[in-house]
């Protein structure tokens, strides 16, 4: 048998001191009142418990306190090695982060139901991996998908208004984010599932490309509607009535929105809830998980050990019980069963560490910060602590296990400033076992930082109408996250060395060792993931460079096209000039031809005409001559009848007749 914290079992000295200083305040004992009593009437006026009731609490007590020191340092029996192919889901979370989410229609906001719905989430599938995304008018991947849901409630818990500068709501770049997401992680081929808690107030409508292209990746979306249709004022800190108003002065009133949210869901065969409690939530992503393709990563060995810290932690139980019934006077019950419980209580407080290796403050105010740790009253309970440390006899070592306890404190409250202070104070202890949980805790803020520190918002960028993610804007994203890469390495080797000196310290702390190989871990996941993002940078840059030379080539095909465009139109030009040239000529001789025509025909006509004209004329002439002749002819014969008359008239004369017998 051996013990996974060794260094532990330094403490049995104190059980030993414990009895040496009970041993040596009996023999110390004041026996001044023996004067006060006669001898004879000692036994009738003094009632002296016997000595069994004093020295079998001490006996138990120290008991206890071996047994408990011996079941704290962890006795185990070898290990077992355990093989593990880790099977798990993948979803991913987006929380809207728009001004509409502040308002108060559900408790405690809009934000805060969408960030206990997500805690839900993640409580209720413990066995998958979620990332997380923020939208608003842009989208961000807070978170990639990872198995670590510790950190990535540390995410939620610390996400609120203003991570994304990008005013708005839009649900397409969210889906467009998720599908990217999938696809970079290689789980594109498989179901996966996206669960977006919205009050559903897109101001880009979601188009039937983007939801088409989900069904198709196979992505299941799940949709939570957050809020009342019915709508409340959103609430404004810089602003003089303390609500929002628009450019018109007018208080403006937020709505709960559900048809791009059921669109969604209908589309890739999701689902869509108001989110009135988680268990509905949680019910429908359960439906939904029993859907998703189950993913196996790489085989895993553990070694768990076999733990035997039962074989004296109920012996410790047992002396601390007989110690409590052996220093009870039953006559007066009531005032000695208090006793025992502020005894039972130190003793609790003194194994959790609360009290340090010697714990001289007031049981009261120890009991008063028990209560407050115990009902959750953590600022309170800060406060207490911090008047026990203030008091001026308090043992050096007390204090620094009070600073612990601060620290862990405020390490809950989410002050990591105030509890990196606290646990240096507590590094001073010279408790070799406290300095070991110190460092293993400042290792743990630091791990916290690096993670966080991969968080990327929108925030310095200026705001922009929403458009399609460029190549230039992808590697300006890819620069910002390039850029904060080396911060998360600085953190992540301060939160090694811090594990190394709690090794350092406590050399069987199990904790840091495997924090210490978480980080280590992450670490690598950092280079490849830096060694994925200059690949893709490179890749986008030689399409960008790509793209350039195919926009040159374009741009001086578009020119020749437009030059040989400018030569053909000035050709068809030429052409349709010369040919309205041809045309007009051809009009012109036309009209030239017509006009001779014309002329001709005019000249014909009147050649016609006046040859008609002659032709009459000559007619009439000729008519006339004929009438003439006629005339002449019809007077000829009549002349030649006259003349006929008289040569007959003269024939009839007798000198006539002698005249013609003789000729």
């Amino acid at each position: 048998m051996t013990f996974l914290y060794p260094n532990v079992l330094y403490a049995l000295i104190l059980p030993a001191l414990l009895a040496a200083a009970a041993w040596w305040l009996w023999r110390r004992r004041s026996r001044k009142w023996e004067v006060l009593v006669s001898p004879d009437y000692r036994h009738e006026l003094v009632h002296a418990p016997a000595s069994w009731h004093r020295v079998l609490p001490v006996i138990f007590s120290v008991l206890a306190a071996v047994f408990c020191i011996l079941s704290i340092a962890r006795p185990i029996d070898g290990y077992t090695e355990v093989k593990e192919v880790p099977k798990s889901r993948n979803i991913l979370i987006a929380i809207d982060c728009s001004r509409s989410m502040l308002s108060k229609d559900a408790s405690p906001s809009r934000l805060g139901r969408a960030k206990t719905a997500a805690y839900d989430l993640l409580d209720a599938l413990p066995g998958d991996n979620f990332g997380i995304i923020i939208f608003s008018g842009e989208s961000v991947l807070l978170m990639p998908l990872t198995h670590d849901h510790n950190a990535l409630k540390e995410t939620i818990e610390q996400l609120q208004f203003g991570w994304v500068s990008q005013g708005g709501t839009n649900l397409e770049k969210v889906v467009r984010l998720a599908l990217q997401t999938f696809k970079r992680d290689k789980e594109a081929d498989s179901k996966n599932a996206l669960v977006i808690l919205s009050d559903g107030e897109d101001t880009v409508n979601v188009t039937y490309k983007t939801a088409e292209a989900a069904r198709q990746s196979k992505l299941i979306i799940v949709t939570a509607g957050i809020g009342t249709t019915i709508g409340t004022t959103i609430p404004d800190e810089n602003s003089p009535s303390g609500l929002y108003r628009d450019r018109r002065g007018q208080h403006v009133v937020s709505r709960l929105n559900p048809d791009s949210l059921q669109y969604l869901a209908n589309q890739t065969d999701g689902q869509y809830v108001q989110l009135s409690d988680g268990a509905a939530l949680n019910r429908f992503v359960k439906d939904i998980a029993e859907r998703l393709d189950v993913t196996e990563g790489k085989e895993e060995t553990r070694r768990i050990p076999n733990d035997r810290y039962i074989i004296f932690a109920v012996p410790a139980l047992i002396c601390l019980i007989l110690t409590l019934i052996a220093g009870t006077r039953w006559r007066s019950f009531r005032r000695s069963s208090r006793r025992g419980m502020a005894l039972l209580a130190g003793t609790v407080l003194l194994c959790t560490g609360l009290l340090g290796t010697e714990a001289r403050a007031d049981t009261a105010m120890l009991d008063n910060v028990t209560d407050l740790i115990r009902t959750g009253k953590t600022e309170e309970a800060v406060k207490a602590i911090d008047g026990m440390i203030a008091l001026p006899d308090l043992p050096e070592e007390t204090r620094q296990a009070l600073e612990f306890a601060k620290g862990c404190l405020e390490q809950k409250a989410g002050n990591p400033k105030e509890a990196a202070e606290a646990f240096s104070q507590a590094l001073l202890s010279p408790n070799r076992s406290l300095q070991s949980d110190s460092h293993f805790n400042l290792g743990n803020m630091e791990a916290a930082k690096a993670k966080t520190s991969m968080t990327f918002s929108r925030s310095e960028e200026k705001q922009t109408p929403p458009q399609p993610a460029s190549i230039d804007d992808q590697i300006k994203e890819i620069d910002a996250r390039l850029a904060k890469i080396p911060e998360a390495k600085q953190h992540i080797k301060e939160a090694v060395k811090r594990f190394d000196d709690a090794l350092s310290a406590h050399r069987s702390h199990e904790g840091a060792a495997a924090n210490k190989e978480e980080m280590l871990r992450y670490d690598k996941e950092l280079d490849e993931y830096r060694k994925q993002l200059e690949e893709l940078k490179k890749k986008l840059e030689e399409e960008k460079k790509k793209q350039q030379q195919q926009q040159n080539k374009d741009q001086q095909n578009k020119d020749q096209q437009n030059k040989d465009q400018q030569n053909k139109d000035q050709q068809n030009k030429d052409q349709q000039n010369k040919d309205q040239q041809n045309k007009d000529q051809q009009n012109k001789d036309q009209q030239n031809k017509d006009q001779q025509n014309k002329d001709q025909q005019n000249k014909d006509q009147q050649n016609k005409d006046q040859q008609n004209k002659d032709q009459q004329n000559k007619d009439q002439q000729n008519k006339d001559q004929q009438n003439k002749d006629q005339q002449n002819k019809d007077q000829q014969n009549k002349d030649q009848q006259n003349k006929d008359q008289q040569n007959k008239d003269q024939q009839n004369t007798p000198g006539s007749q002698d005249k013609n017998k003789q000729d």
